[in-house]
Protein backbone atom coordinates (compact mmCIF):
# COMPACT_ATOMS: atom_id res chain seq x y z
CA UNK A 1 0.00 0.00 0.00
CA UNK A 2 1.42 3.34 -1.05
CA UNK A 3 0.49 6.88 -2.05
CA UNK A 4 -0.11 6.96 -5.82
CA UNK A 5 0.42 10.62 -6.72
CA UNK A 6 1.20 14.12 -5.52
CA UNK A 7 3.71 15.33 -2.95
CA UNK A 8 3.90 12.00 -1.09
CA UNK A 9 3.94 9.83 -4.20
CA UNK A 10 5.55 6.44 -3.61
CA UNK A 11 5.48 6.72 0.20
CA UNK A 12 4.46 3.44 1.82
CA UNK A 13 1.57 3.31 4.26
CA UNK A 14 1.06 1.03 7.24
CA UNK A 15 -1.21 -1.83 6.17
CA UNK A 16 -4.00 -3.14 8.40
CA UNK A 17 -2.96 -5.72 10.98
CA UNK A 18 -5.84 -8.09 10.19
CA UNK A 19 -8.54 -8.81 7.65
CA UNK A 20 -11.20 -6.71 9.40
CA UNK A 21 -10.05 -3.69 7.37
CA UNK A 22 -10.40 -3.90 3.57
CA UNK A 23 -8.25 -1.17 2.05
CA UNK A 24 -9.00 0.16 -1.41
CA UNK A 25 -6.35 -1.28 -3.73
CA UNK A 26 -3.67 0.98 -5.19
CA UNK A 27 -5.06 0.40 -8.67
CA UNK A 28 -8.63 1.24 -7.64
CA UNK A 29 -7.42 4.33 -5.78
CA UNK A 30 -5.52 5.48 -8.87
CA UNK A 31 -8.68 5.10 -10.98
CA UNK A 32 -10.80 6.96 -8.43
CA UNK A 33 -8.32 9.84 -8.19
CA UNK A 34 -7.93 10.14 -11.96
CA UNK A 35 -11.71 10.49 -12.30
CA UNK A 36 -11.95 12.89 -9.33
CA UNK A 37 -9.07 15.02 -10.61
CA UNK A 38 -11.19 15.91 -13.63
CA UNK A 39 -14.62 15.99 -11.98
CA UNK A 40 -13.53 18.03 -8.94
CA UNK A 41 -11.20 20.33 -10.87
CA UNK A 42 -8.28 19.13 -8.75
CA UNK A 43 -7.83 18.83 -5.01
CA UNK A 44 -6.11 22.12 -4.18
CA UNK A 45 -7.66 23.68 -1.09
CA UNK A 46 -10.44 21.08 -0.77
CA UNK A 47 -11.81 19.70 2.50
CA UNK A 48 -11.97 15.90 2.47
CA UNK A 49 -14.01 13.49 4.59
CA UNK A 50 -13.08 9.80 4.65
CA UNK A 51 -15.94 7.87 6.28
CA UNK A 52 -15.23 4.23 7.22
CA UNK A 53 -11.64 5.34 6.72
CA UNK A 54 -9.89 2.01 7.45
CA UNK A 55 -6.24 2.86 6.76
CA UNK A 56 -6.90 6.48 5.77
CA UNK A 57 -5.40 5.89 2.33
CA UNK A 58 -8.13 7.79 0.44
CA UNK A 59 -7.94 10.93 2.57
CA UNK A 60 -4.13 10.82 2.64
CA UNK A 61 -4.02 10.48 -1.13
CA UNK A 62 -6.15 13.63 -1.38
CA UNK A 63 -3.79 15.48 0.98
CA UNK A 64 -0.85 14.38 -1.17
CA UNK A 65 -2.61 15.98 -4.15
CA UNK A 66 -3.17 19.36 -2.49
CA UNK A 67 -6.25 19.06 -0.27
CA UNK A 68 -6.10 21.47 2.66
CA UNK A 69 -7.72 19.23 5.28
CA UNK A 70 -8.85 15.62 5.69
CA UNK A 71 -11.09 14.20 8.40
CA UNK A 72 -11.07 10.46 9.07
CA UNK A 73 -14.06 8.71 10.68
CA UNK A 74 -14.09 5.09 11.75
CA UNK A 75 -15.62 3.20 14.65
CA UNK A 76 -12.75 0.69 14.92
CA UNK A 77 -10.07 1.65 17.43
CA UNK A 78 -7.64 -0.57 15.51
CA UNK A 79 -8.37 1.29 12.26
CA UNK A 80 -7.89 4.63 14.02
CA UNK A 81 -4.46 3.50 15.25
CA UNK A 82 -3.47 2.56 11.67
CA UNK A 83 -4.70 5.96 10.43
CA UNK A 84 -2.67 7.76 13.13
CA UNK A 85 0.46 5.84 12.09
CA UNK A 86 -0.11 6.71 8.43
CA UNK A 87 -0.68 10.38 9.22
CA UNK A 88 2.57 10.39 11.23
CA UNK A 89 4.45 8.70 8.36
CA UNK A 90 3.47 11.61 6.09
CA UNK A 91 3.78 14.29 8.81
CA UNK A 92 0.29 15.63 8.06
CA UNK A 93 -0.99 15.94 11.63
CA UNK A 94 -1.79 19.65 11.26
CA UNK A 95 -4.02 18.97 8.24
CA UNK A 96 -6.07 16.13 9.73
CA UNK A 97 -8.86 15.31 12.15
CA UNK A 98 -9.51 11.78 13.41
CA UNK A 99 -12.72 10.75 15.15
CA UNK A 100 -14.20 7.52 16.48
CA UNK A 101 -17.68 7.83 14.99
CA UNK A 102 -20.28 5.23 14.17
CA UNK A 103 -22.39 5.96 11.09
CA UNK A 104 -24.96 7.51 10.98
CA UNK A 105 -24.40 9.19 14.37
CA UNK A 106 -22.41 12.11 13.02
CA UNK A 107 -21.90 15.18 15.21
CA UNK A 108 -22.43 18.70 13.92
CA UNK A 109 -19.13 20.01 12.60
CA UNK A 110 -17.90 23.52 11.76
CA UNK A 111 -17.18 22.77 8.10
CA UNK A 112 -18.74 21.28 5.01
CA UNK A 113 -16.70 18.91 2.85
CA UNK A 114 -15.94 19.20 -0.85
CA UNK A 115 -15.15 15.52 -1.41
CA UNK A 116 -16.45 12.64 0.70
CA UNK A 117 -15.33 9.02 0.50
CA UNK A 118 -17.74 6.37 1.78
CA UNK A 119 -16.43 2.81 1.81
CA UNK A 120 -18.26 0.76 4.47
CA UNK A 121 -17.77 -2.96 5.03
CA UNK A 122 -19.52 -4.62 2.11
CA UNK A 123 -21.90 -6.61 4.34
CA UNK A 124 -23.39 -3.48 5.94
CA UNK A 125 -26.42 -1.92 4.28
CA UNK A 126 -25.95 1.64 5.56
CA UNK A 127 -24.95 3.75 2.56
CA UNK A 128 -28.32 5.54 2.02
CA UNK A 129 -28.70 6.13 5.78
CA UNK A 130 -25.13 7.46 5.96
CA UNK A 131 -25.73 9.87 3.06
CA UNK A 132 -28.97 11.15 4.59
CA UNK A 133 -27.27 11.76 7.93
CA UNK A 134 -24.31 13.57 6.33
CA UNK A 135 -26.71 15.87 4.46
CA UNK A 136 -28.86 16.44 7.55
CA UNK A 137 -25.82 17.45 9.65
CA UNK A 138 -24.48 19.86 6.99
CA UNK A 139 -21.42 17.87 5.88
CA UNK A 140 -22.05 18.32 2.15
CA UNK A 141 -20.70 21.50 0.54
CA UNK A 142 -22.86 22.97 -2.23
CA UNK A 143 -20.77 21.38 -4.99
CA UNK A 144 -19.81 18.28 -2.99
CA UNK A 145 -18.61 15.15 -4.79
CA UNK A 146 -19.12 11.80 -3.07
CA UNK A 147 -17.35 8.57 -3.94
CA UNK A 148 -19.11 5.43 -2.73
CA UNK A 149 -17.44 2.03 -2.92
CA UNK A 150 -19.58 -1.05 -2.33
CA UNK A 151 -20.02 -4.64 -3.43
CA UNK A 152 -21.06 -4.99 -7.06
CA UNK A 153 -23.76 -7.36 -5.76
CA UNK A 154 -25.52 -4.54 -3.91
CA UNK A 155 -28.08 -2.36 -5.64
CA UNK A 156 -27.90 0.99 -3.84
CA UNK A 157 -30.81 3.45 -4.03
CA UNK A 158 -29.36 6.91 -3.46
CA UNK A 159 -31.28 9.78 -1.83
CA UNK A 160 -33.04 12.20 -4.20
CA UNK A 161 -30.73 15.13 -3.40
CA UNK A 162 -27.85 13.30 -5.12
CA UNK A 163 -27.17 12.69 -8.79
CA UNK A 164 -25.08 9.75 -10.02
CA UNK A 165 -22.51 11.21 -12.42
CA UNK A 166 -20.53 8.01 -12.95
CA UNK A 167 -21.09 4.41 -11.95
CA UNK A 168 -18.77 1.51 -12.70
CA UNK A 169 -18.07 -2.03 -11.56
CA UNK A 170 -14.46 -3.09 -11.08
CA UNK A 171 -14.55 -6.83 -10.46
CA UNK A 172 -16.31 -7.39 -7.12
CA UNK A 173 -16.19 -3.68 -6.26
CA UNK A 174 -18.55 -1.03 -7.52
CA UNK A 175 -17.73 2.69 -7.42
CA UNK A 176 -20.37 5.39 -7.72
CA UNK A 177 -19.52 9.07 -8.13
CA UNK A 178 -22.30 11.28 -6.82
CA UNK A 179 -22.85 15.01 -6.86
CA UNK A 180 -25.21 17.08 -4.77
CA UNK A 181 -28.00 18.46 -6.99
CA UNK A 182 -28.26 22.23 -7.28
Amino acid sequence: MRIIGGDYRGRKLTPPANNDIRPTTDRMRETIFNILGHAADGFEGKNILDVFAGTGALGLEALSRGASHAAFFDKSRQALQVIKKNIALLSTEEKTTIACITSPKFPLLPRAYDIIFIDPPYHLDIIPETLLSLEDKGYLADDCLIVVEHSAKNNIVYPDFLEVIRDKAYGEAHVSFLQKKS
